[in-house]
C-alpha cells in the first residue's frame, strides 16, 4: 500500500475512540483552538493521576521509602518470598505458564532452572498470559512497541500501576526532586499536530502541573521558541527522551542562556551516551539520572545520588545473562527480568532484548541494591524531515497494530519513507492505515511513506532489529535504546 503522508493525516478524523490512548488521539482534538487541546489535556492528565497516584500509592511510596534501606540478605529473602509467590500464582493461574509445568523454587539458585520466556512466546500466548485469579478485577491494558518492533499487549490493574508509579516516586526522590514537581517532558504522545508550522508546539497540562513539549517539531528554527517557553515555565524538573533534549541543550549552551535551572533532569526511553549526559548537565546547570524499565513491569532501573544504576529489588529479580550464564562485573548480556508489580500478567524470567553490563554492586549511596555499569539497547536512527526536523522514538506507531510482527522505518529520500512490516493473521488494511496514519501525524504532509510487507526484516550486529534506518544520512544520533516510561507522564 502507497499513500502519501497528506492522506493519511486526514483520515484521522475517521477515527474512533479507543480507552487506552490519550485525547490527541482524536481527530477533533487537532481541530480545536489550543485553549482547549488544554482543557482536553488537563482533564485526561487528572484522569491519569488519579489511576497513577490514587488509592494506595501514597502507602506503596512510604513501604518503599523505608525498604531502600534494608541489607542485602533482608532484601533477598524478600525476593525470595516474592518470587515464591508470583511462581506460586503463576503455575495455577496462569495458563500459559500452567502448560509449561513449572515448579515453584525452593531458593534463589533453583530459579535459574525456570524456563526464559521470549516476547515471541509472549506475544502468541496473548490472552493465556492473563491470570484468571485477576479476571474479576478492572483490568487497564498497555501497548509497546518493544525493543524488536514487535507491538505487545500488557494487561495490568490499578494496584499494579500505582505500585509501579510508587517507584518513579522513590527514583525522583533519590534526584532532590518531590513527587509531583513542575515539569517539563518531551515525550512520544503528538500533542501538537504533525502538520502545525508555527509555534506553540507545547501544551499545558494543568492538572499534572505540566508543559507537555513535542517531540516532532524540533529543527533548529523552532527550538529557540521551546527554549523560550521553558524559560517562561520554569520547570522543577525536565523528564525527556535524551535525543528530543539534546538539540535544545545544544542551543543554551551556544547562546550562554543560564537562566533554566530546574533541580534534575530525568531521562528515559534511549540510552543516555556519555557526551550527551555532558551537554545536558552544562546546558542545565544540574545533574541528570538516568532511567530503565518496560511496560512489562518486569524490572526497574535508576541512578541513585552517587550516579550508581540500581535494580530496584522490591520491583523484580534482574538478571544479566551472557550465553546462558549469569554475567560477571563488567561483562555485557542480555537483561532478563522477573516481575513482581503486576499480578495480572506476570512476566517470569522474561527475555527483553536489552543489554546491560553488570557493576560493582558496592555503592557510597549505602543501598544494598544490585548495579548495572551501563545500559544498552536497540541502536535507531532520526528521520530528517524535508524542513529540518529530526524526529527519533517512532516505534509509538506500531503500538496496538493486530496481526504486526516486527517493523521498522527506513527513510531512503530526504522526502520519504518506507515502512517494512512482517505481518500475520489479524493484518489488515484498517491497520495498515492506523500505521501510516501515526507515522503521518508525527512526520508531517512534506514526506511520502510506503509500507511493504516482507517474510523477515534484516537484522543488525548482535542479531538486534533497528527501528529506523536512515540511509539518506546516516546515523544522526548514537545508541537509542528502548527503555521504560519515564518520559512522556502527563
Amino acid at each position: 500500500m502507497s499513500v502519501s503522508a497528506g492522506r493519511a493525516w486526514r483520515s484521522l478524523s475517521n477515527r474512533s475512540a479507543r480507552p487506552d490512548v490519550d485525547a490527541a488521539h482524536f481527530g477533533w482534538y487537532n481541530a480545536a483552538p489550543v485553549w482547549a487541546q488544554e482543557i482536553l489535556l488537563s482533564g485526561y492528565g487528572a484522569w491519569l493521576r488519579h489511576l497513577r497516584y490514587g488509592g494506595a500509592h501514597r502507602r506503596f511510596s512510604e513501604e518503599l521509602r523505608l525498604s531502600q534501606w534494608w541489607t542485602g540478605p533482608e532484601l533477598r529473602a524478600w525476593q525470595l518470598r516474592e518470587l515464591r509467590r508470583v511462581v506460586g500464582e503463576a503455575r495455577v493461574a496462569v495458563p500459559w505458564y500452567r502448560d509449561q509445568r513449572i515448579e515453584t523454587p525452593r531458593t534463589l539458585e533453583e530459579f535459574v532452572h525456570l524456563p526464559i520466556l521470549t516476547k515471541e512466546e509472549a506475544r502468541q500466548a496473548g490472552a493465556r498470559m492473563i491470570s484468571s485469579a485477576a479476571a474479576s478485577r478492572g483490568r487497564l491494558t498497555i501497548h509497546t512497541g518493544g525493543t524488536t518492533g514487535t507491538p505487545l499487549v500488557i494487561h495490568c490493574d490499578r494496584a499494579a500501576l500505582r505500585r509501579n508509579y510508587a517507584f518513579f516516586v522513590r527514583a525522583l526522590s533519590w534526584a532532590g526532586v518531590g513527587p509531583h514537581p513542575r515539569v517539563a517532558t518531551f515525550a512520544g504522545r503528538p500533542v501538537v499536530p504533525a502538520a502545525q508550522r508555527d509555534p506553540p508546539f507545547w501544551r499545558r497540562n494543568h492538572a499534572g502541573n505540566a508543559l507537555l513539549c513535542s517531540s516532532y517539531h524540533l529543527s533548529p528554527e523552532t527550538v529557540p521558541v521551546y527554549v523560550d517557553a521553558i524559560d517562561r515555565f520554569q520547570p522543577e524538573l525536565i523528564d525527556s527522551y535524551p535525543s528530543s533534549l539534546a538539540p535544545v541543550a545544544r542551543y543554551i549552551v551556544e547562546s550562554g542562556i543560564t537562566s533554566i535551572r530546574p533541580a534534575a533532569v530525568v531521562t528515559s526511553s534511549e540510552t543516555l551516551t556519555p557526551e550527551t549526559r555532558t551537554l545536558l548537565e552544562r546546558a542545565f546547570g544540574c545533574r541528570v539520572f538516568d532511567q530503565y524499565g518496560a511496560a512489562e513491569m518486569g524490572g526497574f532501573v535508576s541512578q541513585c545520588e552517587a550516579g550508581t544504576y540500581h535494580c530496584h529489588s522490591e520491583y523484580g529479580i534482574v538478571e544479566i545473562l551472557r550465553d546462558g550464564r549469569a554475567a560477571a562485573p563488567g561483562e555485557t548480556g542480555e537483561l532478563v527480568v522477573t516481575g513482581f508489580v503486576n499480578q495480572v500478567m506476570p512476566f517470569i524470567r522474561y527475555a527483553t532484548g536489552d543489554l546491560a553490563t553488570r557493576g560493582d554492586d558496592r555503592c557510597p549511596c549505602g543501598r544494598s541494591f544490585p548495579a548495572l555499569a551501563a545500559i544498552l539497547g536497540r541502536q535507531d536512527d532520526v528521520v530528517v524531515t524535508p524542513d529540518g526536523r529530526e524526529i527519533g522514538r517512532l516505534d509509538p506507531v506500531f503500538k496496538g497494530s493486530a496481526g504486526l510482527m516486527e517493523a521498522r522505518i527506513v527513510q531512503d529520500r530526504p522526502d520519504h519513507l518506507r515502512v517494512e512490516a512482517v505481518v500475520s493473521e489479524g493484518w489488515s488494511e484498517v491497520e495498515e492505515s492506523k500505521v501510516l496514519t501515526e507515522l503521518a501525524r508525527r512526520v508531517g504532509l512534506g514526506m511520502k511513506v510506503d509500507l511493504v510487507t516482507l517474510e523477515r526484516i534484516e537484522r543488525g550486529p548482535g542479531g538486534k532489529l533497528r527501528g529506523v534506518v536512515n540511509e539518506v544520512r546516516g546515523r544522526t544520533r548514537d545508541d537509542a535504546a528502548d527503555t521504560r516510561s519515564g518520559a512522556g507522564r502527563i
